[in-house]
């Protein structure tokens, strides 16, 4: 009984460590997301007072046709849970190789914050690439 105990505690603490991903926090010399179609993704998130300024952009390969992003605010609920923040969810198509987009949210509530991104590339063939970003975590006061 003690060893099952024992292993549970250690899933939990494993589980319960958070995750945070953001493509050009990386550092150079580390290892990176390939992705077939996009050279490079990016979720932002500022912090002004209690305004976010949310921020997303991709370049992808010169096949891409067509870019959609979902960005999202995100607000941290309890420990490693997080949730859409007040209907702040914003959406841009292009129909070309690349895709930036800037929104912003005022009032925010005291809490930790992130952007969330979900991209969807379609190339000239119709085959599609969706990839997911996170800013780095921000926190109100």
């Amino acid at each position: 009984m003690k060893k099952v105990f024992s292993v549970l505690a250690v899933i939990f603490l494993c589980l319960s460590m958070p995750v945070s991903a953001s493509a050009s926090s990386v550092p150079s010399d580390m290892v990176q997301p390939c992705y077939e179609k996009a050279f490079d993704t990016l979720s932002r998130l500022e912090i002004v007072g209690n305004k976010a300024i949310c921020e997303s952009k991709t370049t992808c390969m010169s096949n891409v046709v067509k870019v959609t992003a979902v960005q999202t605010l995100e607000k941290q609920v309890f420990l490693w849970f997080w949730g859409t923040y007040d209907n702040t969810t914003w959406t841009k198509t292009t129909y070309t190789n690349s895709l930036s987009m800037s929104n912003t949210k005022s009032g925010l509530a005291a809490g930790n914050y992130r952007v969330k991104t979900v991209f969807t590339l379609t190339d000239n063939n119709g085959e599609t690439e969706t990839i997911t970003t996170y800013s780095d975590e921000k926190t109100v006061s």
